[in-house]
């Protein structure tokens, strides 16, 4: 998994985020944000497999509901797990991170993420 550094300022460290796809999310599922200690993500992530949880068990018989619910906790579970980096990077950037490094800028720029220079 490829690596991004940014930085907030000459005084505070920069900081390391992940780039890519995890593939601990998958498995893991909402439990992963509290790991990385993202509770803002871990509500968005349990609300959203609690609201589709509760939408396919009121209008599909319990077996088949049961059987969709799992599938599609699944398919939930692989869009965070592909998009997760890249809502974290657009957050720190948002509070005024930059990146730190040339190939940093780069990955970015190719992701179509874009940021204010310095």
């Amino acid at each position: 998994m490829q690596k991004i550094y940014l930085k907030y300022d000459e005084y505070t460290p920069p900081v390391e985020c992940d780039y890519g796809f995890i593939p601990e999310m998958v498995y893991l599922g909402f439990l992963y944000p509290i790991k990385k200690k993202n509770y803002k993500m871990f509500y968005i992530m349990l609300m959203t497999e609690v609201a589709v949880s509760t939408l396919i068990m009121c209008f599909i018989p319990f077996i088949i509901g049961i059987i969709i619910c799992i599938a599609m906790l699944f398919v939930i579970n692989l869009l965070f797990a592909a998009n997760y980096n890249m809502i974290v990077i657009e957050e720190l950037l948002k509070d005024g991170y930059v990146p730190l490094d040339y190939n940093s800028s780069d990955i970015l720029i190719k992701k179509g993420i874009y940021f204010k220079l310095q």
